[in-house]
């Protein structure tokens, strides 16, 4: 079974994900619009959902066992984004 992590890039325009595996291959992408979602908890659910699909088109035996993201002004220690400017979400 090939491992994957799903990588999310919080964008002020766009959040990009993907589903990449040890030696750096893509094998999925997808993007949407960062604000298309008012609530956050919905905004979640998309990317879940995403990466989920993802998952689905994989025609090989894998396993998700990360995720990584990159955010604007994200608190490395407390795991927050914290007065990110180009996010909707307060």
């Amino acid at each position: 079974m090939k491992k994957l992590v799903a990588g999310i890039d919080i964008g002020g325009t766009n959040t990009v994900f993907a589903l990449v595996d040890e030696s750096g291959t893509i094998h999925g992408s997808d993007t949407f619009p960062t604000n298309r979602h008012e609530k956050f908890n919905d905004y979640i659910i998309a990317i879940r959902d995403g990466i989920l699909d993802l998952s689905k088109e994989i025609d090989f035996p894998h396993k998700i066992s990360g995720i990584g993201i990159g955010a604007p002004n994200g608190n490395y220690y407390t795991g927050c984004i914290e007065s990110a400017a180009n996010l909707i979400w307060k």
